[in-house]
């Protein structure tokens, strides 16, 4: 089991719930993980326990990443209560703006993330 994060099933969504502060290369990661193990048409990305610093040219390179890894329609939610982190969330939103199949949330609160992805 990873250090770093979980991955589980839960009702009807794969949630990811990071334990440590990730790298570029961990995300990448966990990515080809859920790609290939995990059902990804609703997702959970849960920063509610971690710092997050990933640089701009990250964010970016991980939006190009997962868009090459999920073709299929899909819903992504955040799920954070720093101010940073939800700022970088958000800048993530924009690098993927232009994707027609995924649909993504940044939330403060995890109940209404769980509400939106059962939409």
């Amino acid at each position: 089991m990873s250090k770093i994060y979980t991955i589980t099933e839960d009702r009807g969504f794969t949630k990811i719930k990071f334990l440590a502060k990730p790298a570029y290369d961990d995300i990448v990661g966990i990515i080809d993980e859920i790609a290939e193990h995990y059902p990804y048409e609703r997702r959970l990305w849960d920063l509610s326990e971690i710092e997050f610093d990933l640089t701009a040219q990250e964010l970016q390179a991980i939006a190009l990443y997962g868009k090459g890894k999920f073709p299929l329609p899909n819903k992504m939610a955040f799920l954070t209560d720093n101010d940073l982190i939800f700022g970088e969330l958000r800048m993530f939103e924009g690098y993927r703006a232009h994707d027609q199949i995924t649909t993504m949330q940044v939330f403060r609160k995890n109940d209404e993330a769980e509400a939106w992805l059962r939409e």
